[in-house]
């Protein structure tokens, strides 16, 4: 061990003197770093090393080279011609070293992968550009020959050769490769199908600026693959016969060409153009609907990305034309044709009003093919969205404003086949709500709407009768019945007992629901904390006519005594959560109680560190040192293992030493 930490101790020695030579660290300095590198270098000679121990080391590493570089700017500030020198370039090599050391041991490490990716890609260690460029080329093999099946590592490597070398053939060859490795993945072929699209715009560009008219070259993709990405066979490749494969394009390629128009044919049969219209990137996309089929949002995002580039109408009618024709009982794929035209449109341009027109008549067309709620629910939506998208066009805001009453009046005629919880929530109509509470009467979001546009008298009835025994995990319903109940008028007590008989209702809930548990205790203490000074709380689970009659007003200041009963109360006729108690605890002024409730919080869970930690700091806090030592012993019993012993007794010496 000692040999190979002093051999990668004495390749610094260069580097070293050549900072102390131009002055950019100081002697102690050096020593300093030497002494810290000694120390990770023994680190990474352990038996068991992890990420997180390379990492540290690199992150060190960074930061000398970050600080060297401030210094060196600031001393050679004026010398404009001044030479890179060892110093320059041979942090950066070390810590590459420390990656590729790391990486060793954590080969299946895909996050240290591209962290190492990410600091190449970012650093200039090299002497020159190109030396980097060839560096990340065999970083990407071998991530990709350790992990075949990451896509974005894939991605990642073809745009590279795209970008770094300016590879189109090599872009496409990777992505080939991964996607016979990976014939599944979404993201793998849409960056091949976007990849098409933007060699055919780089070519388009290419003969603008020269004002080629002519017929494009047959060596479309004719790049220089000199920069080519050396990745060896994979063993995950082998099933594939690439003689099979290129027959198999070459057959579907001539049954899509008897399958097109007259028209289409003409224009296909110019030499060169096929390509430029986006041919290949056709044959992408179908090949991509073939291997993953029954995905509607996959073809979106195929639709999505043509959109981005220009002249690709042939390309984007068949990525539509494919939605239309395989998803007709989709409500949201129909809904996404209908205002598919929209995303060329801007926003300030007069043929929006047309285009809008054209959608909603795109909508009507569809709602006569396809009647069900879920296409209704997607018309009302984009109804309610241009309505509110449209506040300064007071002309057009009235236009859907009429639509949407319209809308109403026509799911009205026939409920039961176009009422839906979405169309009810977007048209917002009282009797439709009403409805429809009936029919989803676990749905939250209708109730706190129904309930927002009622009286007062039918809050607290419908809350009490129907809302809260139908949805009891609903938070906003909760929210809505309590602030109704605090700025209502009512006396504390009845307040109080609306409180509790929330905690009991909620208390048959699952575990799933204790974060709602928890809030409402904390609402509890805290709005008993706001009452004014005169208001008194009782230990009550009900409302008795002859309670204090003292109004919910605003408070003057805290009230410390309420907000004590309100613990109390939550204590006996609830389930105290740590959240609570933890509030409690913020909110208690006095030291002898704020001791009682850091017992109570430690028995919730008292295998949980974290309140037995808060307890001993406020013992240590209150330089109440023999209690902190004897509830540290409590806390060691009740751990449940030997290694959460240790760690709650280093984190408690550290506790101390602070």
């Amino acid at each position: 061990m000692a040999e190979i930490v002093q051999y990668h101790l004495e390749q610094m020695v260069g580097e070293l003197e050549d900072l102390e030579r131009r002055k950019l660290f100081t002697k102690p300095e050096l020593k300093s770093i030497v002494k810290k590198r000694t120390k990770f270098e023994y680190g990474l000679r352990r038996r068991r090393v992890s990420r997180a121990d390379f990492l540290r080391y690199i992150e060190y590493e960074i930061n000398v080279d970050a600080l060297r570089r401030k210094r060196k700017h600031r001393t050679t500030a004026k010398d404009k011609a001044s030479k890179r020198t060892l110093s320059d370039y041979s942090i950066g090599r070390r810590i590459v070293s420390i990656f590729e050391r790391g990486l060793t041991r954590h080969p299946n490490d895909v996050a240290l992968w591209l962290q190492y990716i990410a600091f190449v890609k970012s650093s200039d260690h090299s002497e020159d550009g190109e030396a980097s460029t060839r560096a990340l080329s065999k970083i990407y093999a071998a991530a990709i020959t350790k992990h075949p099946y990451e896509a974005r590592l894939w991605i990642m490597a073809a745009g590279h050769e795209l970008d770094a070398s300016s590879n189109g053939g090599a872009a496409r060859l990777l992505l080939q490769r991964a996607l016979r490795v990976n014939p599944k993945d979404r993201a793998l072929w849409t960056e091949y199908f976007r990849l098409e699209l933007l060699l055919v715009e780089k070519i388009k560009a290419r003969r603008r600026v020269l004002g080629i008219d002519g017929q494009a070259k047959e060596e479309e993709n004719g790049e220089e693959e000199s920069g080519l990405i050396s990745l060896p066979a994979l063993d995950e490749e082998k099933e594939f016969d690439q003689r099979v494969e290129d027959q198999a394009m070459a057959k579907y390629a001539a049954v899509q060409a008897a399958e097109l128009s007259a028209e289409q044919r003409a224009a296909l049969a110019t030499p060169g153009n096929a390509y430029l219209q986006g041919a290949v990137a056709i044959i992408v996309f179908e090949q991509a609907i073939r291997a993953i089929p029954n995905d509607w949002e996959f073809r979106q995002e195929f639709a999505s990305v043509v959109a981005r580039f220009s002249d690709t109408q042939a390309v984007r009618q068949r990525v539509l034309d494919s939605i239309a024709a395989d998803f007709a009982d989709n409500a949201q794929a129909r809904s996404f044709l209908c205002v598919a035209h929209l995303s060329a449109v801007s926003s300030s341009s007069p043929q929006l009003v047309d285009a809008l027109r054209q959608a909603v008549g795109n909508y009507g067309q569809a709602l006569s093919d396809f009647d069900a709620p879920a296409m209704w629910a997607e018309y009302v939506r984009f109804l309610a969205q241009w309505r509110d998208v449209s506040a300064g066009e007071e002309s057009l805001r009235a236009y859907f404003a009429a639509l949407l009453k319209r809308a109403a009046a026509q799911v009205a005629e026939q409920k039961d086949a176009r009422l839906s919880e979405a169309v009810a929530l977007e048209l917002a109509d009282g009797d439709l709500l009403a409805e429809a509470t009936l029919r989803f009467p676990a749905s939250d979001a209708l109730w706190c709407k129904r309930l927002r546009a009622a009286s007062d008298d039918d809050v607290e009835r419908l809350c009490e009768s129907h809302a809260l025994p139908a949805a009891p995990h609903a938070q906003g319903l909760w929210d809505l019945w309590l602030s109704w109940a605090e700025r209502s008028g009512m006396p504390p007590a009845r307040v109080q007992a609306k409180y509790l008989a929330a905690f009991a209702r909620t208390a048959q809930l699952t575990s799933e629901h204790s974060e709602l548990k928890a809030y409402l205790q904390i609402r509890f203490v805290d709005w008993a904390w706001a009452l004014p000074a005169s208001a008194k709380l009782h230990d009550v689970s009900h409302y008795d006519e002859e309670d204090e009659e003292v109004p919910c007003g605003s408070a003057a200041g805290p009230n410390v005594e309420a907000f004590r009963r309100a613990c109390q109360s939550v204590q006996r006729h609830a389930f105290p959560t740590p959240g609570f108690y933890r509030r409690c605890l913020e909110l208690e002024p006095d030291a002898r109680h704020k001791t009682t409730l850091h017992e109570f919080a430690c028995r919730v869970n008292e295998s949980d560190t974290r309140p037995w930690l808060a307890y001993l700091q406020f013992l240590v806090d209150e330089r109440r040192l023999d209690a902190a030592a004897s509830v540290f012993w409590r806390a060691s019993k009740a751990l449940p293992t030997d290694d959460d012993r240790e760690a709650f007794d280093a984190l408690y010496q550290e506790l101390l030493r602070k």
